[in-house]
């Protein structure tokens, strides 16, 4: 085979393996692949990731993805209820007063607990993350009932049910 035949060849074989199925899987990390299989807004989870802790990204396990993951939750969770703590006290309304201390509990608590199941107990740690995300909701809720349009609360109660998304997913493939 002439020289240019060879490199002809080895130029088709590397276009076609990087244009396989498998490259494109292997270019991707395991919490973008969840982002775009399996969370409903793929590109607010995208872009949440492009915040995240760099063992969120770099994970090569399911394992390593779902315990990074978690702990980062942990993490945006007890600093939103700070946030909002910290707005309740100034603003006194019932309704962000319920979002700080009860919604919040609830969602910092889920999360723990996740965390803390994840290795002897991954089906109940992947409820324990899923009702994580029930939280943002109420809080939502609670605010829509009392007229209280706020985009830093709204954007963190996004923030957290992406995070609950990504968490449960990812605790959900150690199964796989």
């Amino acid at each position: 085979m002439s020289s240019s035949t060879r490199c002809f060849v080895v130029a088709l074989c590397l276009v076609m393996v990087s244009y396989s199925p498998m490259a494109a899987k292997g270019e991707q990390g395991l919490a973008e692949q969840i982002c775009i299989e399996s969370i409903e807004d793929k590109e607010g989870c995208l872009a949440l990731l492009k915040q995240a802790d760099p063992k969120i990204v770099s994970a090569k396990s399911f394992q390593h993805l779902a315990q990074a993951t978690l702990k980062w939750a942990v993490s945006k969770a007890s600093e939103g209820q700070a946030f909002l703590k910290e707005l309740a006290q100034t603003d006194n309304s019932p309704a962000i007063v319920q979002c700080a201390n009860f919604d919040y509990d609830g969602v910092v608590e889920s999360f723990k607990s996740a965390l803390g199941e994840l290795k002897d107990d991954p089906e109940t740690a992947s409820y324990d993350a899923k009702v994580a995300g029930d939280g943002p909701g109420c809080c939502e809720r609670g605010l829509a009932s009392a007229n209280i349009n706020n985009p830093a609360i709204a954007a963190l109660n996004r923030q957290i049910v992406l995070l609950s998304s990504l968490a449960f997913n990812a605790v959900c493939k150690l199964g796989d």
